[in-house]
């Protein structure tokens, strides 16, 4: 309190805010001299980015308590073999050191030694979630379209490459493979596109928000659908509904090292790739969302319409049929495609044929794994292996 002209006057002293990022009513605004202005969009990101710069670029620090005695020499081998086959580029010919230092840049020297950084740990490291725990991968498959059910779940853990290895076998145990007999052909359909979902686990790996620590990636596989959510939300300045061709990101070397296996591209291109992926498919696009500081991509599935997928095939995926009879083509399309399952009387009955040769059609197409036979002689039943 003080007096002014006769009067009391109550002074507040306010000290200049550290936090330069000051918001009214949902936007920036900045002093300049006696005047409030609007802050323009540029500067406005520079600040956020100036901000969080030390949480932008996890991936670059050095890794708190790792050595080289880390670092394993034959997932570097081995990954400079397949940065070679994929960039169509020579192997080095420098020492295992040299290339991490310059060709992966995922070691530093810091007074004067050389010391992994998280990105280098998180990819080449002996045992990664002894120094990034929160970089481990929890994997489920749930009875249902709720979290209530369990029918398996995993915690994966390794190298970056180990961990996609592992979830690549998790989804082909936990997802369904339908056959089709199109066209003569026997056609294997995958409920999804791998490649879709395997897009979408390498982005969430690499854009998470690694400092984190109690949050991990997850995969949820439900009976109508797959979520793969990752910790971290988008980049403040980022619109989740033009995230298509951007390319953003937290950390920068993550990025980097899976662009040299050609497991991410520069240029934002793994949205799209993801809804070709589920268009060619004959299923919907995914659907991007963000939830308490989580991003998550969801890809629905076809239900019980599995069999009405018409996906593009590779020729790897189909059995040439040519060289089977028309009796044993029209049985095959019925067991598989219409579920209908086999007695050698029934066989007989519907091609007008002896039981000699009705068992001679069953028991080639059991021989080449095309049929399964359960039971014996009257009593068995030839149905889907």
């Amino acid at each position: 309190m003080e007096d002014i002209d006769d009067k009391k006057v109550i002074v507040i002293e306010i000290k200049e805010s550290l936090d330069k990022l000051v918001l009214a009513f949902g936007r920036p605004f900045k002093r300049v001299g006696k005047s409030t202005v609007k802050m323009s969009k540029d500067e406005y990101e520079g600040l956020i980015l100036e901000k969080h710069k030390e949480k932008l670029y996890f991936d670059s620090h050095i890794c708190k308590g790792a050595t080289l005695k880390d670092i394993e020499e034959k997932k570097v081998k081995e990954f400079l073999e397949q940065r070679a086959i994929k960039l169509k580029v020579e192997i080095p010919t420098v020492s295992i050191k040299d290339a991490l230092v310059k060709t992966i840049k995922a070691v530093k020297l810091v007074d004067g030694k050389l010391k992994p950084t998280n990105a280098g740990i998180l990819f080449f490291g002996k045992a990664p979630q002894d120094f990034i725990p929160q970089s481990e991968v929890k994997v489920a498959r749930f009875k249902g379209t709720t979290m209530t059910e369990f029918i398996d779940s995993a915690i994966l853990k390794g190298t970056f490459y180990e961990i996609l290895r592992d979830i690549e076998m998790f989804f082909w145990k936990n997802t369904r493979l339908a056959s089709k007999i199109v066209e003569f052909k026997r056609v294997e359909i995958p409920e999804y596109p791998f490649e879709a979902i395997r897009e979408a686990v390498v982005n969430a790996m690499a854009h998470r928000d690694y400092f984190r620590t109690g949050a991990t990636v997850s995969i949820l596989i439900f009976d109508d659908r797959i979520e793969v959510q990752s910790p971290g939300g988008l980049l403040p300045y980022l619109d989740i509904k033009n995230l298509e061709g951007v390319h953003e990101t937290r950390n920068t070397l993550i990025c980097d090292i899976f662009h040299q296996t050609k497991d991410m591209e520069k240029y934002g291109t793994g949205i799209g790739k993801m809804k070709r992926w589920m268009r060619k498919h004959d299923l919907r696009e995914p659907v991007l969302s963000t939830k308490s500081d989580f991003f998550k991509v969801t890809f629905y599935g076809p239900g019980e319409k599995i069999l009405d997928l018409v996906p593009s095939i590779p020729k790897e995926k189909t059995t040439d049929l040519s060289h089977l009879n028309e009796r044993q083509i029209r049985c095959l399309k019925m067991i598989y495609n219409k579920g209908k399952i086999f007695t050698n009387k029934s066989y007989r009955e519907m091609f007008n044929i002896t039981d000699r040769t009705a068992l001679r059609d069953l028991n080639q197409l059991v021989s080449e794994n095309l049929v399964k036979r359960e039971g014996f002689k009257k009593t068995a039943r030839y149905g889907k292996p």
